[in-house]
C-alpha cells in the first residue's frame, strides 16, 4: 500500500529531524564557549525557551502513537465516550496553572523531585520518586515507540522490528547530540506535520465516507453515540462511565500536563512565570483540536468500513492497524501523501520519545549524579549528559518489543503508566495541600498507593477482563469501500473481531452491555476501570498521607520548616532562592526569615509543621 514515494518522504522527515539536533549542538558549543553553561543549554536552554515552540511541543509529548492509533481504535470497537476524556484537559490546565506552575516555578528546581526532599526532608523519597518517574517513562516511551511500528506492519510486508529501531535511533541520536532545544524546535517541525497529516486524512476520509451525516447517524444507530456516552454507573469496576472518563480525566491529564518532569521542566525553561502561564492556555485550544481529531478517526473507521471490518476479514491483524490501514487507502490516490501521514505519525512518537529521554537525563543527573559529579568541567558534564541520553534512547527501543505481549497500546499506556504516576503526583498534591504533611505520611500513602494501583494494573493485564467487551458490528452490502471484499455474513453479523476471536461461534448482539462490567469472574481488582487509576492513586495518598501525618507528627527545624512551607499552597509568596538550598543554608534562610513582614507572620509558617 505504501510505494518508494512515500519511504521517500519518510526518510527525509527523518533525516531532517536529525539536523535538527545537529545545529542545535552546534549552538549550544558555541554558547557555551561566549559564557553559557553548556549543560544547563542540554537541559533547560537556558531557560529563555519561546513560547509557540514549547506550547506545540508540550502537546506533541504526551500526544502520540497512543492518541492516532490507540484512541481511533478504542472508539471504534468500545464508542465515543472516551473522546470525551480530552474535554477536561483544559480543567487540568487551570489546576496545574493556578496552583502548581507558580510553586514549581518559584522553586527552579530542574528535576521536579528535588521538592520531595525540601518540602518533606527526606532524600530518600526524592529518590524513591525520582526512579518511579524514571520506571514510568521508560514504559511510556517503549509503548509509543512500538504503537507506529506495530501498526506499520499490518499494511507491509516488512517485519516489526526495523521500525522500531528507525525511530528509536532517530530520536535518541537527535536528542543526546540537541539537548532540550533540538526536541523542542524538532517538535514543533513533527506538530505541523501532524497537523497537515491528519486534517489531509479527515478531509479526504470524510468525502469517501459518505459525509459528515451518515458518518454520525452511523454512530448512532450501532451504538457508538449517546448509548456509549450517557452511562452514568458511578461504580469504578466497569470499563469506562461518563463519571470515570471526566473525573478521572481531570486528574489523568493533570498527571502529564501538571506534575510531569516533561512538562514542569519546560514551564520553568520559560523566560517568567507568565511566559509559562501563555504556554499552557496556548496549549488548551491545540490539546482539543488535536484530541478531537483523533477521537473523529475512530468513528470515520467506523464508517469507512461499515460491513466490512478490517480485521474479521484479515486484512490486518490487530484493531491498532486500523488508522494506518484507512490513511493508506483513502490518500492512496495522492502520490506521497500516505508518507506524509507516516511523518505525521511519527512525529508524535518522535516528540515523545525524545522529550522523556530529555527529562530523565535531567533526573538521573539532579537526583542521583550531581553530588558526585559536580566538581566535572562543563564538557564533561555534558558529555555524560548525552551518553545518558543515548542509553535511556536504546533502553527504551528495546523495551518496546515488549509491549507485543500487553494486548494493545492504549491498554499498555493506561495500566502501566497511571499505576505509577498517580501515586506520584499524589505526593505534590498532599505537599502543596496539607501543610502538616510530613515524611511519614508521605511514605505510608504512597505505599499503600502504589500497592493498590499496580495490583490494578498487573490483574488488568493478566485476566484481561473487557477483552470481550465490544459494541457490535453489521454488515453493509451497500458500501462501496466494501465491494471488493466477499463477506460470510452469517459470521459477521452482529459480531466485532475481538469478540470473534476469543471464541469459536459468534456472541450475542446482546451481551455486549454485560461486558462493559467485565468478566464477572474476574477478580475486582482486574476490573477496577484503568481510567480510575489516577483518582484512586492520588486520593490513597491524601488520605492516608493525612491521617498518619496527624498520628505521627515530625518536628522541623526552622530553617527547614521555612523552605517546606514555600512549597505549599499557603506559603506560595514565601521566597525561595535556589542557592541558599545547601551548605549555606542555616544562615541564609535566618536571613530568609527576618525579612518576613512580621514575627506573626513568620510564627504561622513555621507553625505548619508544629504538632
Amino acid at each position: 500500500m505504501f510505494k518508494t514515494v512515500d519511504f521517500i518522504i519518510f526518510g527525509c522527515f527523518l533525516t531532517f529531524s536529525i539536523l535538527v539536533g545537529v545545529y542545535h549542538a552546534i549552538k549550544a558549543k558555541s554558547k557555551a564557549a561566549s559564557g553559557h553553561g553548556e549543560s544547563a543549554e542540554f537541559l533547560v536552554g537556558g531557560r529563555k525557551l519561546p513560547i509557540f515552540p514549547v506550547c506545540l511541543s508540550l502537546l506533541t509529548t504526551f500526544i502520540s502513537g497512543i492518541a492516532l492509533l490507540g484512541l481511533p481504535a478504542e472508539i471504534y470497537q468500545r464508542g465515543a465516550l472516551l473522546g470525551l476524556g480530552f474535554i477536561p484537559g483544559a480543567i487540568s490546565f487551570l489546576i496545574s496553572g493556578y496552583f502548581f506552575v507558580p510553586i514549581f516555578y518559584k522553586l527552579q528546581f530542574t528535576s521536579v523531585y528535588e521538592y520531595m526532599e525540601v518540602r518533606y526532608d527526606s532524600r530518600l523519597l526524592r529518590r524513591v520518586g525520582s526512579s518511579l518517574f524514571l520506571i514510568s517513562t521508560l514504559f511510556y516511551m517503549a509503548v509509543v515507540l512500538y504503537a507506529p511500528s506495530v501498526a506499520l506492519v499490518g499494511v507491509t510486508d516488512l517485519p516489526l522490528w526495523p521500525f522500531i529501531l528507525a525511530v528509536g535511533a532517530v530520536s535518541t541520536i537527535y536528542t543526546a547530540i540537541g539537548g532540550i532545544k533540538a526536541v523542542i524546535w524538532t517538535d514543533t517541525l513533527q506538530a505541523v506535520f501532524m497537523y497537515i497529516g491528519l486534517g489531509t486524512l479527515l478531509i479526504k476520509g470524510v468525502s469517501d465516507a459518505g459525509g459528515l451525516a451518515n458518518i454520525f447517524e452511523l454512530a448512532e444507530r450501532t451504538g457508538h453515540m449517546s448509548d456509549s456516552v450517557f452511562k452514568f454507573d458511578p461504580t469504578p469496576f466497569q470499563y469506562d462511565s461518563f463519571w470515570i472518563i471526566i473525573l478521572g480525566g481531570v486528574l489523568h491529564w493533570t498527571c502529564f500536563y501538571g506534575l510531569n518532569q516533561m512538562a514542569l521542566q519546560r514551564y520553568c525553561s520559560m523566560p517568567s512565570l507568565r511566559h509559562a502561564r501563555v504556554v499552557m492556555t496556548c496549549t488548551v485550544p491545540a490539546f482539543w483540536a488535536i484530541g478531537l481529531m483523533c477521537g473523529f478517526i475512530g468513528l470515520l473507521c467506523l464508517a469507512y468500513f461499515h460491513g466490512c471490518d478490517p480485521v474479521a476479514i484479515g486484512e490486518i491483524e490487530s484493531m491498532d492497524q486500523m488508522s494506518i490501514l484507512l490513511a493508506a487507502r483513502v490518500l492512496a490516490i495522492i502520490p506521497g501523501m500516505p508518507g506524509l501521514f507516516l511523518a505525521s505519525l511519527y512525529s508524535a512518537t518522535l516528540s515523545t520519545t525524545s522529550s522523556g529521554a530529555n527529562s530523565m537525563t535531567a533526573v538521573i543527573w539532579e537526583d542521583f549524579l550531581k553530588d558526585s559529579y559536580s566538581h566535572w568541567s562543563e564538557a564533561k558534564i555534558t558529555k555524560l549528559m548525552k551518553a545518558l541520553a543515548f542509553a535511556i534512547g536504546a533502553a527504551s527501543t528495546l523495551l518496546a518489543f515488549a509491549c507485543d505481549y500487553m494486548g494493545g497500546i492504549f491498554n499498555a499506556a493506561t495500566t502501566t503508566l497511571s499505576a505509577t504516576a498517580a501515586p506520584l503526583v499524589g505526593l505534590f498534591f498532599l505537599g502543596v495541600f496539607v501543610p502538616k504533611a510530613n515524611k511519614n505520611g508521605a511514605f505510608a500513602g504512597l505505599i499503600c498507593a502504589l500497592m493498590i494501583t499496580i495490583m490494578c494494573s498487573i490483574a488488568n493485564n493478566i485476566e484481561k477482563p473487557y477483552k470481550n467487551y465490544v459494541l457490535p458490528l453489521t454488515p453493509n452490502a451497500n458500501n462501496p469501500n466494501c465491494r471488493d471484499l466477499a463477506l460470510n455474513s452469517s459470521t459477521h453479523a452482529d459480531v466485532h473481531i475481538s469478540v470473534f476471536k476469543h471464541h469459536t461461534g459468534p456472541h450475542p448482539h446482546q451481551s455486549h452491555k454485560d461486558w462493559h462490567y467485565g468478566d464477572p469472574n474476574s477478580s475486582l481488582l482486574a476490573r477496577t476501570s484503568p481510567f480510575s487509576y489516577a483518582v484512586i492513586g492520588i486520593s490513597v495518598v491524601m488520605i492516608v498521607g493525612t491521617i498518619v501525618s496527624h498520628l505521627f507528627p515530625v518536628k522541623l527545624p526552622e530553617q527547614k520548616a521555612y523552605l517546606a512551607a514555600a512549597c505549599t499552597y499557603a506559603g506560595r509568596d514565601l521566597k525561595f532562592d535556589k542557592s541558599t538550598y545547601g551548605s549555606e543554608l542555616q544562615a541564609v534562610v535566618n536571613n530568609k526569615l527576618s525579612s518576613v513582614s512580621s514575627e506573626k507572620e513568620s510564627g504561622k509558617y513555621l507553625n505548619f509543621f508544629a504538632d
